[in-house]
């Protein structure tokens, strides 16, 4: 079955169900287009989700729905990158939506104000989850895991984009030092 032969509502349907249930960041998506795209319906070929991620990976914003408009591109051009990326987004969208409008009309209702702290938590969860994998993959010598624990404190305290030019500062001069990170 070609690609181009699918329908653009085929392709829509397709999105936005993926998009209601990605989660996890690009690997746990890029698992997913694999399962659902490439060995289910055999739309796409396994070749063309690494020229979505060459062609995305160096673009600023999110990979995760720039690689979405890059295969809906793949499957139906110009139209198929629309569709493609407004139904992916569509779940996480209407998903705020609905919580912004439950907390301004139901701001001292108790099941709102839990469901919310709810989620919260689970974001500060998933966010811990992605530190401690990035700690264990990237900081594997003690200087680094020094770097990472001081930027992971200043972060709490200081602007993201100064945190980050530090951290960068430390690792040139280290690197022209010619130690050993």
């Amino acid at each position: 079955m070609s690609a181009s032969s699918q329908s653009l509502l085929k392709i829509f349907i397709a999105m936005l169900r993926l998009g209601a249930v990605s989660f996890g960041g690009l690997g746990a998506t890029l698992a997913l287009l694999q399962r659902e795209f490439v060995d289910k319906r055999r739309w796409l070929e396994a070749p063309d989700l690494k020229d979505a991620l060459a062609f995305t990976k160096p673009l600023p914003g999110s990979t995760v729905v720039q690689v979405m408009t890059f295969l809906g591109w793949r499957l139906a051009g110009w139209p198929g990158a629309l569709v493609a990326t407004i139904a992916f987004l569509l779940p996480a969208i209407a998903l705020m939506a609905v919580a912004a409008a439950a907390t301004f009309a139901l701001p001292d209702v108790r099941w709102v104000h839990g469901a919310l702290t709810g989620v919260q938590v689970a974001i500060v969860g998933l966010l811990a989850s992605a530190f401690w994998r990035l700690a264990r993959s990237e900081a594997d010598a003690p200087l680094l895991t020094g770097v990472l624990a001081l930027s992971f404190a200043a972060g709490l305290f200081v602007n993201a984009a100064l945190v980050i030019a530090w951290a960068g500062i430390i690792g040139v001069l280290l690197d022209r030092g010619g130690l050993r990170v």
